[in-house]
């Protein structure tokens, strides 16, 4: 049995393509082995290995060894790797006041785009249960203005029941313990611009 973050795996070479999806260098990866048998297996083979891909992560029979897996993938890497279809994309024109480097504001225009995407449960691993109503995934995949960077959000098959990016992403806010509506969401959305 080989250990990474406290939870066992039978395989060492699984245990290896996990160091080096985290591109961990062989040096560091030695540390971690006490017995030179494993010390020399790890050294023969460490350079040769690719990195874990995603479809290898979900098909480990272990759950906890899924979560370990998985923390290390991006939600951009899920989504790219797995076989996603793009159901809808909206965009928003939104404005707003910005102030420049003399502090004098000024309107600045951009557009808000969110994309439903849905994949397959078989394809991240999830078995068919008598309780399990869609045999799909479905997220948003939006840009965080401020920030640029990406979001893939979860949205349940109720939510994307009509193929509506917009509808869907709304549903991901909540007043008093209800989803927004599309129109909440858009209302919400211009009174902030």
């Amino acid at each position: 049995m080989f250990y990474t973050n406290g939870i066992g795996f039978e395989s060492l070479e699984t245990v290896l393509k996990v160091y080096k999806k985290q591109a961990r260098p062989l040096e560091e990866v030695l540390a971690f082995f006490s017995q030179e048998d494993n010390r020399k297996q790890v050294q023969q083979v460490y350079e040769t290995l690719p990195p874990i891909t995603i479809k290898e992560a979900l098909a480990l029979g272990n759950t906890e060894q899924r979560m370990i897996v998985l923390r290390i993938f991006t939600p951009e890497e899920v989504a790219q790797d797995l076989p996603a279809e793009k159901i809808d994309s909206q965009t928003i024109k939104k404005k707003q006041i910005r102030w420049d480097e003399n502090l004098k504001p000024y309107e600045y225009v951009y557009e808000d785009t969110y994309t439903l995407h849905k994949i397959a449960a078989k394809e991240l691993g999830v078995k068919e249960r008598s309780w399990w109503v869609s045999p799909d995934i479905f997220f948003v995949q939006c840009q965080c203005t401020s920030t640029d960077r990406m979001y893939y959000l979860y949205v349940p098959p109720e939510a994307a029941e009509n193929g509506d990016a917009i509808e869907a992403i709304a549903w991901t806010m909540q007043i008093e313990g209800q989803p927004l509506t599309k129109q909440q969401y858009l209302n919400l959305m211009y009174t902030e611009t």
